[in-house]
């Protein structure tokens, strides 16, 4: 049987050395089967794909770039999600070739075109003298420094406002058998490909992409924030914390207050959603803090439950300043039962150094 199978292993490795051989040789290789008929870009035999055309041979466009703003067309967070990449251009002209097929694309299909140029793009501008538009706490690029890498002007041109994959993909079959008439004037490294045909499906970069898929409101979180005191009802965009209630935690596995179910019963998560409540009745009845002329909010979720006292639009209001500054002067007097009696807190409140988006607490929440 090992002698069976040895003669069969060598017969076949001879087998493949000669077809190896055979197919190396392009005098000896067969015709090479034509292309299917469902790719208009794919040339009649594998074996004349054309090389790519130098950078330097390149034409010149023959067509009359367009002057108008570019702003109008600038892709923006409010376009998208989902979309689809037409075609990129890169060189000194690139803004004004996108410029033209993002125009022809309104104008003679109907379609919503947008710009995306790689120096608008947040960390990407590498141009000098001009600083990236990320935000600050990004690392920022040194762009008075001596260029050591070449780098090329890039804008994209993407269409669509589709809201589902499903859209998106139907709009990408539209997209791919558009010819545009501005690309006929334009030089191609890949002369082959023809109008549209190489567009693909993708999404508004802007868009974070917790965004892209949003996930239903947690039935449990809407009906606990339903109540009179909630921050559903704060009308401006930021709020200021002072209260924490959670439940405990440790590192010693063998804390006797985390063993057994009967533990559950004195954990303080029991009871945070009360204390909650309780803090934000004492605090909006108290006197010194209704001079203050803010209201006071709670928040519930799965973990915890926050006190916030203010409502403020801007996230640097200088009224914010002041009224932290007032609660931290009140923290120690409003656990006084001698000049509070009844009304005083039995936690002390915390002022947080930072305001807090209500935005980003009432979408956990909101229908």
């Amino acid at each position: 049987m090992k002698t069976s199978i040895a003669t069969m292993a060598l017969l076949g490795s001879l087998a493949g050395g000669t077809a190896l051989a055979q197919t190396a040789d392009p005098t000896t290789a067969p015709a090479a089967a034509p292309a299917s008929d469902t790719d208009p870009n794919a040339p009649p035999n594998v074996q004349t794909i054309p090389e790519p055309t130098p950078a330097d041979e390149l034409r010149a466009p023959t067509i009359a770039l367009p002057t108008d703003p570019i702003e109008p067309y600038l892709l923006t967070k409010e376009n998208g999600p989902f979309m689809v990449l037409a075609k990129v251009f890169r060189g000194p002209d690139s803004q004004q070739l996108a410029l033209a097929l993002a125009k022809e694309l309104r104008e003679e299909y109907g379609l919503p075109a947008y710009i995306l140029r790689s120096k608008d793009w947040p960390g990407r501008s590498n141009i000098r003298g001009v600083p990236p538009t990320a935000d600050p706490h990004v690392v920022q690029a040194n762009t008075k420094m001596t260029e050591k890498i070449r780098t090329y002007d890039e804008a994209a041109v993407l269409v669509g406002n589709e809201v589902t994959e499903k859209g998106a993909s139907a709009l990408q079959h539209k997209v791919k058998k558009i010819r545009p008439k501005c690309l006929d004037g334009i030089s191609s490294i890949f002369p082959w490909r023809e109008g549209l045909s190489k567009a693909i499906r993708t999404t508004n970069p802007y868009v974070p992409a917790q965004d892209l898929y949003p996930r239903k409101p947690d039935r449990l979180i809407v009906q606990m924030n339903s109540g009179h005191n909630s921050i559903a009802h704060c009308p401006g965009r930021y709020t200021l914390q002072v209260a924490q209630f959670t439940g405990r935690m440790t590192f010693n596995e063998q804390d006797e207050n985390f063993r057994g179910v009967m533990s559950l019963r004195n954990s303080p998560l029991r009871t945070a959603a009360d204390d909650a409540e309780r803090m934000a009745a004492i605090l909006a009845k108290d006197k010194d803090v209704q001079q203050l002329g803010q209201p006071v909010y709670v928040y519930h979720d799965r973990t915890s439950s926050r006190v916030y006292v203010g409502s403020f639009q801007t996230d640097d209001d200088p009224q914010a300043v002041a009224v932290r500054d007032s609660l931290l002067k009140l923290a120690i007097p409003l656990m006084d039962s001698n000049s509070r009696g009844k009304a005083h807190l039995d936690t002390m409140i915390a002022p947080a150094g930072v305001l807090t988006d209500v935005d980003v607490i009432k979408a956990n929440f909101q229908q």
